[in-house]
C-alpha cells in the first residue's frame, strides 16, 4: 500500500510543489488529483468529497503559520487532513499479566496475527502464552504452535495463566453465532484488548465489519497492507466507523506487525520518512548487538553497525523510513550487494588494520582487494565512507550535526527543492 498509493500521492505533491505561484486553480488541480488517487485506493467517495472540501476551505481561509509560504501552508493542510482520514491509533499499555483476544473471519490472517502479536510483546519484555480456542479448525492449534516455537513461545489449547493471547474461532461471515461466541469468551476472560483482524483487500467494506463488532472490540488490526491497493480504503473506513487501528501488518515475517501511528504512517506515504520509527528499530537492534563505541570508531565497530543495519528488516523498508521511497529494486539491490562486499573487505583486513584504518596504504589496499575477491576501487570506496561516518560522528558529538543536511538530491525528495519542510510545525516525523 505504501508503494503504489504513496508513489501516486508523492507525484501529486511534487507536481503541486514544482509550480511557481500558487492560486485557486493550482489548488483545485491538486485536490482533483488527490481525489483520483484516494478513490483508486478504495476510499469511500463520500469521505473523499468531504476531505476535498476541508482541504480547499482550510487552504483558502486558514491563516498560514509563521514562516510558511502559501504553498507550504497548503501542504501542511493536506498532511493534516490525510492524517485524520487514515484514522487514529490506540495506546497499548504493557503489563506482565496482559490479556489479549483476537477475532476475525476465515482468511483474515487471524492466527498468524496472533503469533505476530506474541512476537511484538516478547520484544517489549512480556512473554505471553498463545492460546488456540478455534475448535472448528483442527489445524489452527498446530499452526499457532509451529509459529510459537520459532519465537520461543508456548502454545496451549486452553487458557491456563496470563499473560496470554487468545486466537478465537473464525467464521465465513459475520453472524449472530459468531457474536454470541465472541461475547461469551470476552465475558469469561475479560481481556485488556480485543482486536478485530481485517485484511486490507476488504477496502472500504472493512468499515462494516468494524461497525458490526464495535461494542465487542477495542481496536482493529489491518493485515496484508503490503499486498493490497485498497489499504487506504480499509484504514479510512475503520476511522469513519469510529474504531481505532492498533496495528497494521506489513509483511509475512513475524516481525512485520507495526503499531499504527497515523502521523508517522502519513509521513512515510508522502516520502517524508519515519525517523521516529527508524530510531525505535535502531534501539531494538542496539539492545541485541550491544552498545557501539561511537567515540572510538574503527572498522570493527563499523562492521557491527552494518550487521545492525541488516537486522533492522528488509533494506527497502529501512530506506522508506528515511524518506527514500522511490528507489527502484536495482538500486536497493545494489545497496545490499555493496554492504555484502564491505563485510567481505573488512573480513580480509588484519586486526591492526581494522582497529586503525589510517595505516591502510596502496599496497595494503591491493592485498585486501585480492583477499576479499573485490576490487581496489571497492576497498577505497569503503575507506571513504568510513571516514565520512567518522567525521559525522565527530560533528554529532559536538552538537553540530544538522539532521537534514546532505539529503539534497535524494530521489524521494525530488520536486520538493526549496520547500521549508522544517517550518511545518505539527508534522512530527
Amino acid at each position: 500500500m505504501i508503494g503504489e498509493l504513496g508513489k501516486r500521492l508523492r507525484n501529486s505533491i511534487r507536481s503541486f510543489a514544482s509550480k511557481g505561484r500558487v492560486n485557486e486553480k493550482e489548488l483545485s488541480e491538486l485536490v482533483r488529483e488527490l481525489q483520483r488517487v484516494l478513490i483508486s485506493s478504495d476510499v469511500n467517495v463520500k469521505l473523499v468529497s468531504e476531505l476535498s472540501k476541508r482541504i480547499k476551505k482550510r487552504s483558502l481561509n486558514d491563516k498560514p503559520l509563521p514562516g510558511l509560504t502559501v504553498k507550504e501552508h497548503v501542504l501542511r493542510v493536506v498532511y493534516d487532513e490525510l492524517v485524520a482520514l487514515v484514522g487514529y491509533g490506540v495506546e497499548i499499555p504493557l503489563k506482565n499479566d496482559i490479556k489479549l483476544a483476537v477475532l476475525g473471519l476465515f482468511g483474515s490472517g487471524k492466527t498468524t496475527t496472533s503469533a505476530k502479536l506474541g512476537y511484538w510483546l516478547k520484544k517489549k519484555g512480556v512473554k505471553p502464552i498463545l492460546v488456540s480456542l478455534d475448535k472448528d479448525r483442527p489445524a489452527a492449534y498446530d499452526q499457532l504452535k509451529q509459529l510459537g516455537e520459532k519465537m520461543g513461545l508456548i502454545a496451549e489449547r486452553e487458557v491456563t495463566t496470563s499473560p496470554f493471547i487468545v486466537d478465537t474461532a473464525g467464521r465465513d461471515a459475520l453472524s449472530d453465532e459468531m457474536l454470541k461466541e465472541a461475547s461469551k469468551i470476552i465475558n469469561k476472560l475479560k481481556p485488556d484488548h480485543v482486536f478485530l483482524v481485517i485484511p486490507a483487500e476488504m477496502g472500504h467494506e472493512a468499515g462494516k465489519q468494524a461497525l458490526a463488532l464495535k461494542k465487542l472490540i477495542t481496536s482493529v488490526i489491518i493485515t496484508r497492507m503490503d499486498g493490497s491497493a485498497k489499504g487506504g480504503g480499509a484504514l479510512a473506513a475503520c476511522a469513519n466507523a469510529g474504531v481505532p487501528i492498533a496495528f497494521i501488518g506489513i509483511g509475512e515475517r513475524v516481525e512485520d506487525l507495526e503499531l499504527f501511528d497515523p502521523k508517522r504512517y502519513t509521513s512515510r506515504l508522502l516520502g517524508w520518512g519515519d525517523i521516529k520509527g527508524l530510531l525505535e528499530k535502531a534501539e531494538e537492534v542496539k539492545t541485541e548487538v550491544g552498545m557501539l563505541d561511537f567515540n572510538n570508531l574503527n572498522m570493527v565497530s563499523f562492521y557491527k553497525q552494518m550487521e545492525a543495519l541488516t537486522k533492522m528488516g528488509p533494506f527497502e523498508k529501512v530506506l522508506q523510513m528515511v524518506g527514500l521511497t522511490d528507489l527502484d529494486k536495482k538500486t536497493t539491490g545494489d545497496m545490499k550487494s555493496k554492504l555484502k562486499n564491505y563485510k567481505s573487505i573488512i573480513d580480509s583486513m588484519t586486526l591492526p588494520e581494522r582497529l586503525d584504518p589510517d595505516i591502510i596504504n596502496s599496497s595494503r589496499i591491493e592485498r585486501i582487494a585480492k583477499g576479499s575477491g573485490t576490487s581496489s576501487q571497492s576497498v577505497r570506496s569503503l575507506l571513504k565512507e568510513f571516514n565520512m561516518m567518522k567525521k559525522m560522528v565527530k560533528r554529532m558529538s559536538k552538537g553540530k550535526f544538522k539532521g537534514m543536511k546532505g539529503m539534497k538530491g535524494m530521489k524521494g525528495m525530488k520536486g520538493m527543492k526549496g520547500m521549508n519542510l522544517k517550518a511545518l510545525k505539527g508534522m512530527k516525523f
